[in-house]
This record gives C-alpha cells, structure tokens and sequence, in this order.
C-alpha cells in the first residue's frame, strides 16, 4: 500500500499544475476558508520533492507564499470593504461597542505579532487578516507583515516535509505521515512563542 502511495505522490509532483492549482490555490483559500488543507498539501509536495527532485523545493516555498499572500490580502480586503458598515452596526449597542472597540486596540497595538503567528493557530490566520481590515489597520504595515508571515509559512511547511523525506531515506508516504504529526505540535510550540513574547512586551510596557 505505501508503494502505491509512494508512486501516486511521485506521478502528481511532477506535474506543474500540482504547484499553481493545488498549492498555490488552497494556500490562497485556507484565509477564506479555514477547513482547506493548505499546510498539509505544502508538506506532501515537499517530500515528493525530496524524493524526486520535482518540483525544486524553492519553488514549492515561492508558490505556497504567494498563494497565502494572495488570500490574506482578499481576506484583508473584504474587511475593509465590509468594515464601516459593520462598525456602525457595532456601535449601536453597548455590548458589541465594546467588543468592537477591544479588537480595535488589539490588532493596532499587537498587529505584527497577530499577522505572523495567529495563522499557527485554527482559524486564526482567516481571523486576524478579516479584523485587521475591518478595523482600518494600515495596508502597508498589513502587506509588510504578511508578506513576511507568509514566507516564514510557506518555508516551515516545505523545510518540514523535505527534512521528514530525508530524515526516512526517500519513503515519502512515511515521511508524510511523520511530518504531519510534527507540524500541529511545532504549530503549538509557536504559539507558545507568541504568547510568551507578547506578554513580556506588555509587561516592559506597563513598567
């Protein structure tokens, strides 16, 4: 059974519309739609790659982040577009005013942690760039720190699956397996990162 993988993965990596329709598409739409499988499907070329050498693993990086450039910035986008008339919305009764209000300060003051860690988490990367542009965040600083998010996505995904494939000596369903395993976990640990960073800036802030 893992021959019959090994070969599929190998046939399907070979082709050129493997990186614009599948990695770059669902790269783009896992900022709409939570549920696509863009990280996995990042991870499974990789190891194809590994093995096979198709398609170069830098090309799997560049396409893989600007497909999730892409989404974020749609994502960003329809906030903006929807944004006023949502505030007012918000606005009109205590409770969601400041709840409005609340996310308001957060992606202003800690932006740049939100946009290049929050995609770590569920749902957090479709979240963080649709309230960045219903709150009014900046677009340059929105571009500046997605653009740096994406690449250090795009790079963590590939490196995963290319590292697990060379780790298991060219068994690539095996090697696909074990870096999805790894990925949830070293999402986690990010996570943790961020959470650790962030309240020890806010508490130099308040000392």
């Amino acid at each position: 059974m893992f021959d019959s993988i090994d070969a599929t993965l190998a046939t399907l990596a070979t082709s050129p519309w493997v990186l614009l329709l599948v990695v770059g598409l669902l790269a783009a739409a896992d900022a709409l739609v939570p549920l696509a499988p863009s990280e996995s499907t990042v991870i499974a070329v990789a190891v194809a790659s590994a093995a096979t050498g198709r398609p170069p693993l830098v090309v799997v990086v560049v396409v893989a982040a600007l497909g999730a450039y892409g989404g974020d910035w749609l994502a960003y986008r329809l906030g903006r577009r929807f944004g006023p008339a949502m505030t007012a919305r918000l606005r009109r009764h205590r409770r969601t005013r400041t709840a409005a209000e609340l996310a308001h300060r957060v992606i202003h003051r800690r932006g740049r942690a939100l946009i290049v860690f929050g995609r770590y988490l569920p749902g957090g990367r479709s979240a963080t760039a649709i309230t960045a542009g219903l709150v009014g965040y900046p677009p340059g600083r929105f571009q500046r720190f997605t653009a740096l998010a994406v690449t250090v996505w795009a790079a963590w995904a590939a490196l995963l699956g290319y590292g697990s494939s060379i780790f298991l000596d060219g068994r690539p369903t095996r090697a696909l397996v074990l870096a999805c395993a790894i990925a949830p976990v070293s999402a986690v640990a990010i996570g943790l990162a961020r959470r650790l960073v962030t309240a020890r800036a806010a508490s130099a802030t308040t000392s």
